[in-house]
């Protein structure tokens, strides 16, 4: 990737901090391959325009992001999440400290998908429906976070465990307490392969026949 790139990628990546958005819902809403434009915005594959244009129109970027002047800026997206908490913004780990806590902010903070188990006979009050805990009596209920909606899930910290907002048949405010935390599993994204370079085999001297 060329130098004169970095600047449009880095724009990018700050637009989405700013936005509370990760690479999966980024190249969901733009129509794109998720490694790909992981892989953008790392800056280890050249942008088509095309590509550059859709994933503009999935952050909305006008004039204002790129630093001119906008007379219609006043116009901020109404549906954007506040930005993360800086206290839980960084993965400070802590070998000691809460796991389950620690865990959830790493799914979310790294944008990847992740499922949880918590203790069906822990979550009476926590705001799932009646009927989901009905079907997991006396096992685990999985929690799949898909990584495109982490944004919507707005997970919400406190000392006694997390909020989540999830759909069911409507949306919900579900409340997991830390104890009822029972396995957290990740599914992170495939990593980046080194490319192959065909090395070209030596020239052989030749001889040529002049006449």
């Amino acid at each position: 990737m060329s130098d004169v790139s970095e600047p449009l990628l880095r724009m990018l990546r700050e637009v989405m901090k700013r936005r509370g958005l990760n690479t999966a819902s980024v190249a969901d809403a733009a129509g794109l391959d998720r490694a790909r434009v992981r892989r953008i915005l790392k800056g280890t594959d050249e942008m088509t325009v095309e590509e550059l244009l859709k994933l503009g129109q999935s952050l909305h970027i006008g004039p204002a992001d790129l630093g001119l002047p906008d007379v219609t800026a006043e116009a901020e997206l109404h549906d954007s999440p506040p930005p993360v908490p800086e206290d839980e913004s960084a993965l400070g780990l802590d070998p000691w400290g809460n796991h389950s806590r620690q865990l959830f902010r790493v799914g979310f903070e790294l944008g990847c998908d992740f499922l949880f188990l918590a203790r069906t006979d822990d979550l009476a009050e926590s705001g799932i429906p009646a009927s989901i805990l009905g079907q997991f009596a006396g096992r685990d209920v999985p929690v799949r976070l898909d990584a495109a909606y982490h944004r919507f899930n707005e997970p919400r910290y406190d000392d006694g465990g997390v909020t989540l907002t999830l759909s069911f048949d409507a949306l919900y405010e579900c409340r997991f307490p830390w104890s009822a935390i029972r396995q957290v599993m990740f599914f992170p994204a495939a990593p980046e392969e080194a490319p192959v370079t065909e090395e070209k085999p030596e020239p052989r001297p030749v001889l040529r026949l002049v006449t």
